[in-house]
């Protein structure tokens, strides 16, 4: 399936199952303006590890990779999964796990 510009984000699918919808809050890179939306955990990342870490997809271009570039802020973020989901414990070692 392909990635959404600015709807998609890379998740770690130990903590974040794939396709699941994400709400996060944050600010527009190198701004204090927000930035809150609903987007999909639609992808995986070598450099996403961990329950709250997401890579947000500008898209393609040279304007999506300049705001890409940009994008090293705090977020808060929301798993809106269904009542009774349980997400999978982790490998051992792993820190961080999600709440149940």
């Amino acid at each position: 399936m392909p990635l959404t510009a600015r709807r998609s984000v890379a998740i770690d699918p130990r903590f974040v199952p794939l396709g699941a919808p994400v709400y996060l809050a944050t600010t527009w890179p190198l701004s204090t303006r927000p930035l809150n939306r609903l987007m999909l955990g639609q992808d995986t990342g070598g450099a996403i590890r961990g329950a709250i870490r997401a890579d947000f997809f500008w898209g393609f271009g040279p304007d999506a990779a300049r705001e890409a570039g940009r994008m090293k802020q705090p977020l808060r973020m929301w798993v809106l999964l269904p009542n009774n989901y349980r997400i999978p414990d982790p490998a051992p070692g792993i820190q961080g796990a999600a709440s149940r």
